[in-house]
This record gives structure tokens, sequence and C-alpha cells, in this order.
């Protein structure tokens, strides 16, 4: 275990982080924690025979590693596109899932149910998170990925304008899912923040025209996040890829309480965090490829440096830039968690 026993995890930290106050010691904040670094972080007492075993191993590995929250997903909302859930694929490709193209195949699909959906899952493995820890439920992709997914890239740039009746009722039929999945999250106590990933960008430039995501994403995420906030819980967005274009629609127009995913080649965490820590939470971003390439000593120089640089104005939590993949050497995990398990002092 990681965390140490006199550190007592309390979800009022990341809440702290999230309305951008200081907190009298480091937050953790991440994503997604990849299984064997799961194994690492439980010394192999791990099961994944069932759903609520996988959530209730996730839930013990965030606990061991000293979050304060434990991100979870809840399974049956799965979007059906071609090739998608292949897990060994090398490359995965934007355009191969395609399975609407005309008014006919929209009228063919079958559209998932959030019904499917075993939600009772959240206050079931709640049990096995410590009393003052919050789950923070994700979706299987978020309405733009999922679009995409069922349109293919490609095919949806074209059709934008060949049909875009027919690309308005995908996203009319994507966002009322995700939307309702998020909703019916925030009715558990065991909740105390939702996390809506939807990567929305590429290096460079975001996915779509920001008109295109102001018509057809956002409005969605604005019901999910006012939905939070009337139940005095937070809104978080996880999306990858170049933000310029569309940060006051994720603060103003939307109202997450933070934003999560950086990468180094299109804004450091630390360039993001003085030119927008001060309007919303800045979470993670010590940049995956970083943690895979450089040594354990550098990484923990890192860590250590942003902790230092936002100690006294607050709303930052030390995490990864996107999660926290197998392929990122155990060593090199560790030291940032050791970065966040020492106080501000040392």
């Amino acid at each position: 275990m990681f965390r140490k026993e006199t550190r007592v995890p309390d979800f009022g930290n990341l809440a702290a982080v999230l309305e951008r106050k200081p907190t009298e010691r480091p937050v953790l904040f991440d994503f997604i924690i990849g299984r064997q670094k799961e194994s690492m972080l439980l010394e192999g007492k791990v099961s994944y025979a069932t759903e609520l075993d996988a959530v209730i191993t996730n839930i013990k590995a965030f606990d061991s590693a000293g979050f304060d929250h434990a991100s979870i997903v809840v399974r049956g909302l799965e979007f059906a596109r071609r090739g998608h859930y292949q897990t060994d694929a090398a490359t995965k490709s934007l355009n191969e899932g395609t399975m609407i193209t005309d008014r006919a195949s929209f009228d063919r699909y079958v559209w998932p149910e959030p019904a499917s959906c075993d939600f009772s899952i959240i206050r079931r493995a709640g049990e096995y998170m410590n009393k003052n820890v919050k789950a923070i439920p994700f979706s299987v992709d978020g309405i733009l990925e999922n679009t995409i997914g069922i349109l293919g890239f490609e095919n949806m740039c074209y059709m934008l304008y060949d049909c875009p009746d027919v690309v308005s009722d995908v996203f009319e039929e994507v966002g009322r899912r995700i939307t309702d999945y998020f909703l019916q999250c925030l009715e558990y106590d065991e909740v105390g923040a939702v996390l809506c990933n939807d990567d929305w960008g590429f290096n460079s430039q975001t996915m779509f025209p920001p008109a295109v995501l102001r018509r057809y994403v956002f409005p969605w995420y604005r019901e999910v996040a006012e939905a939070a906030h009337a139940k005095g819980k937070y809104a978080i967005l996880h999306s990858c890829g170049f933000y310029g274009g569309i940060i006051d629609d994720i603060i103003d127009s939307i109202g997450f309480d933070g934003r999560h995913s950086y990468e180094d080649k299109i804004t450091p965490v630390e360039e993001a965090y003085e030119t927008v820590g001060s309007r919303i939470a800045v979470l993670g971003g010590i940049d995956v490829d970083f943690l895979a390439r450089r040594s354990p000593e550098e990484i923990y120089s890192r860590c250590r440096a942003m902790l230092r640089r936002t100690r006294s104005r607050g709303g930052y939590a030390l995490g990864s830039g996107n999660s926290v993949p197998d392929y990122i050497p155990d060593e090199n995990y560790k030291a940032l968690l050791r970065a966040a398990h020492e106080d501000y002092e040392e």
C-alpha cells in the first residue's frame, strides 16, 4: 500500500481542488489505471470475474495508491461499431467502425439503453470505499467519440454537408443516452462527481469546428454539469487534444469544475495552470510519454516542482496527463505517487 496510514483519504480534499482552494497536503487525480498497475498496487490481489469484482478491484487500487476518489465505469451502454472493441489491435482507425452512412442504416441501427446498466453496482461497490471517499463515474467513451465511432470520422465530415439531418439524429440518440447515464449516476450518495470523458481535439486543432461542437455536443454536457451542481456535486472533463478555441465553452458555457488530459506537445501542464488555473481546476498533466520514457528521478522532480508551483494558489491535483497505462514502468509510476505522498514541506 502506498497510502500512508496516517493520511486519511477524504473526497473533501479533491473537492477543495475543484473549488480552486489550497489544500493541506498534495492531492492525486487520475482517470484509468491499467490492470497490471492495479495488480502492482494490490500485490496481485485482484479479481475481474464479474463487473462488480472489477469495480471493487478498481476502488481498492485507487485507495492503495492514495487517491481521495475512485474513477469507475458502469458497463452496459456500449454503442455497437465494427471492430471498435478489439483489444489486441496495434492501431485504431477513426474510420473503421462505421455503422451508419445514410437514413436507411440509421433506421436499422440498434441503440443501447441505460436500462441495461446495473447502476446498483455503485451502491454495492461503495461498501468497499473508505467512508469519506467518493466514486467518480465515467462512460464508455463520450458523445463525440461514440458518434464518430458510429459514423466514421471521414464519413461524418461528408455527412455534415450531405445529410446533416442524419448526423443531428445520431448526436440526439447518443447524447440523450449518455446524459441519462450520468444523471442516473448522480442519484447515488456514493458519487461525488462525474467524469465526462470525450476527446475533442487533435494536436493542433479541435476535431471539428467549434461551431459543430457547440451545436451538437456541448449542450448535453451543460445539462450534466447543471445536474451535478444542483446536487452539490462536481462535473469534470477528461478530453484529449487541442482546447484553445473552446476553453471558454468548457469553463463558462458548460460549467466544468475541472479539466483533465494534457500533453507536453500541445500544452504542458505548467503552462495550462498559469493560463487557465484561476478559472478551472487543472488535474493531472504529467505527460504520459514523459512518464514512460524519463527516469524516476526526473519524474519525481517534475512532480514536486508542480506541487510547489500550485501549493499556495490551489486548484491542482497531481496525476498523469491522460491515464496510467501498463507500459509505464512501475518505478516511474511509483515516483509520481511518492511525490504526492510527501508533505509540501518535505
